[in-house]
């Protein structure tokens, strides 16, 4: 595989988690994914498990053709550490600005 090839599908993996994670801070569940990821970051060659938890958040986000590139991208470290700082960065900023964080002075 050469590097951009690699690089193009990093992208388009990060595409989809990125989906996945609008939903998890939407459903206000950054806590319990956090937890799980850094669980399985030790034993990322277990990450096809991971996917049984995150499974009913992912069917109602993501396509079949998503679906398949978020389990190609979760059985990477590196995505999973992406996904974690993500997640780590949202928490920091809710807790600066509350449930506000994000939206302007006038409540959109």
């Amino acid at each position: 595989m050469t590097t951009t090839t690699r690089n193009r599908e990093q992208i388009e993996e990060r595409k989809v988690l990125a989906k996945v994670l609008k939903t998890v801070i939407k459903r206000r569940l950054t806590a319990p994914v956090l937890f799980t990821l850094e669980s399985c970051k030790p034993l990322s060659f277990l990450a096809s498990q991971t996917l049984i938890v995150f499974e009913p958040i992912i069917r109602t986000v993501l396509s079949v053709a998503d679906y398949e590139v978020f389990a190609r991208a979760i059985g990477e470290r590196d995505n999973i550490e992406w996904m974690i700082r993500q997640l780590e960065m949202v928490e920091e900023r809710q807790a600066f600005w509350g449930d506000r964080a994000g939206r302007s002075s006038n409540g959109t």
